[in-house]
């Protein structure tokens, strides 16, 4: 008795919070609530439990006040990891058959090694490539009542599983169940993805894309010494003085929104300093939440919170910030781009937008209004977006930042590197635009720290990171560097801190003094990867980490080709394309393989569809990239690769834990090759170039070795054949640059 009266009291509420019009769904107030109605989530019944059955996936409530408004009802469900007839849906308990995503892999893409807790809403669905589709069901009018309406999700006998991730009731044209559309893009990051954010990254063209021309020739890749590890406001001459001895001509701060307050023009006049200094000023902002003690001391602003569908304020980090909503226009118009405006006007020349999360149409428009709003102002601004790996996203912002980059080095006898990651944000910046390195955190007792060298509870090891970040194409921001260490460069008192500023200021003085070496380069590669739109970095973990890091370590030049990018130009540029078990491409894609193909590219396929493993010239099973994280895995893989593409850009001799990568200047026969070693200081590195196709000749009177480590020593010329060059290392510490011609 008293279970059934808490049925009815919990029935009594839900039936309250359903009909309550202001908790609908945000994501659909351009809808009216009798054309579209949202799904709310319920638990099983307990007779279900105590059946023991496990075929449940997700249970839903639509609440509908006049069925026969909706003239032809129809459930319009968000999907991944759904193969064909391998789920049904039983609204009100009639059965409907669910149609499966198209992919060969598509039923069991995300049936293991999910994300860890509390990130899974933030960042992605799942560890793997999930592909997510929209489905149209449409029902029978009489299987529809007035009032609460019942739909559950089941999976069929053996089916894997699938995750339902949003679901509504709408007039559809559909007579037939149907896959209308899907993708591998993120559709939202700091909340679930809904059908609206479906809807527009399937219609979406890149339409506000930004390209080299429109970024400002000042924050264009190579050009940038970036500094954001605080400022002391009471040693701003010590601050300038080290800004000097680093050749910093990028520094981050936070302009207060209250112009007539002192901080405000502590501020202002900072910024007009650094100009003085012929230093520019990035304004630091965050998109994504609202600080707990905010909220608390203005109540009003619970209204620019995310909500759950039944109302509940959704948390970015427990008690401690909240999410916010980037669809709330008093939120985004009266904080952010206000924000942005009195930024702008104090003198900034970027604008940062740290957590740049939710539904990526919100988010990417949300950037081109501050760039309309710079336009208004007669400026071009910068844009910095922190977009979480969110490549729709990142081709909107001038410039991007990492994610999860650890210290560089060999910690345990691991290779730990990042090279995936620069290459995929090269490729997500169309090879053109710059994005930001780092890696994290100063104290080894916080979970994931980044930093491996931590001394007195300062990170000490900067050169590798910032060797590598400068040889794969991106810029250091000299970031996370925690009060300790700051406190010393400042005051000039603790010799761990001297020591890491001096060689913070020599690479980055390198940098400077040879910044013709970093600008107006291209990646050299004959090896295209091909890959989904995904980032490899803390929050999605790539099954083809294994491929990335093979490549990586044996020095072979490969660049990383998005999946939505594909087109027959694009290909062709190179020898050889890696196909790393993809499940589904759509018809422009295969199409755009098929073209290669025919004019005579090759194929390696790993796993991978049928059709794509047709094409292919060598294939292997896509267990190969798991057994690649074994010596005789990665050798089998290896020789496959070679098989097809023939003699590498750079092969290394003598090194185990070195890295190499190779670019050419814009529009000359003029190659860079860079060398960062990962470990303890190397003598006589052999290095073998083969720039066939590259250059036209090699002048071997026009090498030259340059190194931010101090050694005077020259390059040794082995052999010039051609376009061929042998050479020798004499010593290699962290960083050594080659200029060949």
């Amino acid at each position: 008795m008293v279970r059934r009266l808490i049925g009815i009291l919990l029935g009594v509420a839900l039936f309250t919070i359903l009909g309550n019009t202001a908790l609908c769904h945000a994501q659909q107030t351009a809808t009216s609530a009798k054309s579209f109605y949202p799904a709310y989530v319920v638990a099983p019944s307990y007779d279900y439990e105590l059946s023991g059955r496990k075929d449940r996936i997700k249970g839903y409530v639509i609440k509908v006040d006049s069925p026969e408004q909706l003239s032809s009802p129809g459930l319009v469900v968000l999907v991944s990891g759904l193969g064909p007839g391998e789920g049904h849906v039983a609204v009100n308990g009639h059965s409907y058959d669910l149609p499966g995503l198209t992919g060969e892999t598509a039923g069991s893409a995300r049936s293991t090694e999910k994300n860890q807790p509390g990130k899974e809403g933030w960042y992605s669905y799942s560890s793997g490539d999930d592909i997510i589709g929209k489905l149209v069901i449409p029902l029978t009018p009489t299987h529809l009542r007035a009032g609460l309406n019942e739909m559950e999700f089941f999976k069929s006998p053996d089916a894997d599983g699938y995750e339902v991730i949003d679901v509504g009731l709408e007039s559809v044209s559909q007579t037939a169940p149907a896959l209308i559309g899907q993708t591998y893009h993120l559709l939202g990051r700091g909340r679930s993805a809904s059908i609206r954010d479906f809807d527009f990254v399937l219609n979406y063209r890149s339409e506000k894309k930004r390209s080299l021309e429109d970024i400002p020739a000042w924050a264009r890749r190579g050009k940038v010494n970036f500094y954001r590890a605080g400022i002391d406001w009471s040693h701003l001459d010590r601050m300038f003085e080290m800004f000097k001895e680093a050749h910093i001509n990028l520094v981050a701060t936070h302009v207060p929104m209250d112009t007539s307050s002192e901080e405000y023009g502590q501020v202002k006049a900072f910024i007009d300093r650094c100009h003085a200094n012929h230093i520019r000023v990035t304004a630091f902002n965050s998109v994504g939440g609202l600080g707990l003690r905010d909220v608390l001391m203005h109540p009003e602003k619970q209204s620019w919170i995310s909500r759950d569908e039944f109302g509940n304020l959704v948390w970015r980090a427990p008690n401690d910030t909240f999410a916010a909503d980037l669809q709330n226009g008093d939120y985004r118009h009266n904080v952010l781009l206000k924000g942005a405006a009195i930024a702008i006007d104090a003198g900034v020349d970027e604008l940062y937008y740290d957590w740049s999360i939710g539904g990526t149409g919100d988010v990417l428009h949300f950037m081109d209004e501050i760039r309309q709003l710079a336009a208004s102002k007669g400026k071009n601004i910068s844009i910095f977006g922190n977009c979480k790996g969110n490549i729709l996203v990142d081709e909107v912002a001038d410039l991007t930042k990492t994610e999860g980059t650890s210290e560089a080095g060999v910690w345990d006898g691991k290779w730990v590197h990042n090279i995936a990651q620069a290459r995929f944000y090269y490729a997500s910046g169309y090879g053109v635009k710059s994005y930001e390195s780092k890696y994290e955190g100063a104290d080894p007792g916080v979970p994931n720290p980044g930093a491996h060298d931590v001394r007195d509870g300062m990170k000490v090891g900067w050169r590798k990171p910032i060797a590598e970040a400068s040889a794969f194409q991106s810029h250091f921001a000299i970031a996370e560097a925690n009060d300790k260490l700051l406190h010393g460069w400042i005051m000039q008192d603790n010799p761990i801190a001297v020591q890491t500023w001096k060689e913070i200021s020599r690479y980055f003085t390198f940098l400077s003094d040879h910044q013709d070496l970093y600008t107006d380069v291209t990646s050299v590669s004959k090896i295209g990867v091909i890959s989904p739109p995904h980032i490899p970095s803390f929050e999605v973990t790539l099954k083809r980490e294994n491929l990335y890091n093979a490549l990586a370590e044996n020095s072979v030049m490969y660049d990383v080709v998005l999946l939505h990018r594909l087109t027959p130009e694009l290909l062709s540029r190179y020898k050889t394309i890696i196909i790393p078990n993809i499940p589904w491409v759509d018809a422009d894609q295969i199409a755009a393989i098929r073209t290669y193909k025919k004019n005579g590219g090759k194929i390696y396929a790993i796993g991978s569809t049928r059709e794509l493993r047709e094409l292919a010239d060598l294939q292997s099973p896509a267990s190969i990239l798991d057994e690649a994280q074994n010596e005789t895995g990665r050798r089998e893989l290896m020789a496959k690769i070679n098989q097809l593409s023939g003699e590498q850009v750079i092969t290394l001799s003598g090194a185990d834990y070195v890295a190499a990568n190779v670019v050419k200047k814009t529009d000359s026969h003029r190659v860079i090759l860079h060398f960062v070693n990962y470990n303890t200081p190397v003598k006589n590195v052999r290095v073998r170039v083969n720039l066939d196709g590259v250059v036209n000749q090699i002048d071997s009177k026009r090498i030259e070795l340059f190194s931010p480590d101090g050694h005077a020593k020259g390059v040794e010329v082995v052999s010039v054949r051609g376009t061929q060059v042998e050479l020798v290392l004499p010593e290699l510490e962290v960083y050594d640059v080659v200029a060949i011609n």
